[in-house]
């Protein structure tokens, strides 16, 4: 019985863990997804596309931007107030640079990992974030995309 209860509760604490696995994996795909759809639509229809909210590109959960190298925003589907926007000087409360440093991922390694604090739009409270970006094909700009914590 001892085993039957260890074996229940260890099943129990690794939800949150399977549960933000499968959303890193969501945003990933998500993510390269979104790339493909600009490479092949071009950045206006992206736009309109990406900020269908409960739409295929911003699906509860998630949602997608899209900046260029020098960290203007071309897309930003939660909040469309940023478009056009330049924020490679942002930083989060802790001292992260992070869109220079999506940036510099984008164009040293192509695609990675990056966490900082942002607000999140469902909550309108700053937050924890993990995104994923790649690099487009053919333009001098990225995708990203990723969860809260």
């Amino acid at each position: 019985m001892k085993k039957l209860i260890k074996a229940a509760a260890l099943i129990l604490l690794s939800q949150p863990l399977l549960a933000t696995a499968d959303i890193r994996d969501d945003a990933q795909a998500l993510t390269a997804k979104a790339a493909t759809y600009v490479e092949q639509n071009g950045i206006d229809a992206a736009r309109q596309a990406f900020q269908q909210k409960g739409g295929e590109y911003y699906p509860s959960g998630l949602y997608v931007f899209v900046q260029d190298m020098d960290g203007k925003t071309l897309i930003h589907a939660a909040n469309p107030k940023l478009d056009g926007k330049v924020l490679i000087k942002m930083k989060d409360p802790k001292g992260v640079y992070f869109i220079k440093d999506m940036v510099e991922i984008a164009k040293t390694e192509g695609s990675g990992w990056i966490n900082y604090m942002w607000k999140n739009p469902e909550t309108a409270k700053l937050a924890a974030k993990v995104t994923y970006v790649q690099k487009i094909d053919g333009m001098d700009a990225f995708v990203g995309s990723g969860y809260f914590q």
